[in-house]
């Protein structure tokens, strides 16, 4: 099934995990309006500009959110974010693009290092209801810690 020209459902609800534990991570009617929303407004114009476009993870329902230990109200659980890549660009390149052009709930660059450009990846949501608040923030590690920071920092 078909999310937007470029993006299957498939993509964004492949998960080593899912399949490793058993657990069945097929949205239901709401995810998928979720879904189609996050690929049209976020994923395919990233493709459009960027060209080729990995996602790390999607959809992550309940039970296998859990089993990775993040919180049941990431916005992965509703449909609503993706993990993802363009190998043709960094991902600081890639978060700076999505903030300048796009709508988005959040955007998070995590775990990037400057001068590695496929270090990390880029997270980024988008809600259907309008209430998008174009957060931005940089996640990294300090002293065994995941902090978040205002803003893209290289």
């Amino acid at each position: 099934m078909k999310l937007s020209k470029n993006f299957s459902l498939k993509e964004l609800t492949r998960s080593g995990t899912a399949l490793r534990l058993g657990i069945d991570n097929s949205p239901n009617d709401e995810q998928l309006v979720s879904l189609t929303a996050l690929c049209c407004c976020i994923l395919q114009p990233v493709r459009e500009k960027f060209g080729r476009v990995m996602i790390n993870s999607g959809l992550r329902v309940l039970d296998l959110n859990r089993a990775i230990k993040s919180g049941d109200n990431s916005q992965h659980v509703f449909g609503q974010a993706a993990d993802f890549e363009a190998p043709a660009v960094s991902n600081y390149e890639l978060a700076c693009w999505v903030r300048d052009n796009l709508d988005y709930d959040q955007l998070i660059l995590e775990f990037y290092t400057a001068g590695d450009p496929a270090s990390g990846w880029v997270h980024c949501s988008y809600r259907t209801d309008g209430g998008n608040r174009k957060d931005t923030k940089t996640a990294s590690r300090k002293e065994g810690k995941v902090i978040y920071e205002d803003g893209l920092l290289e």
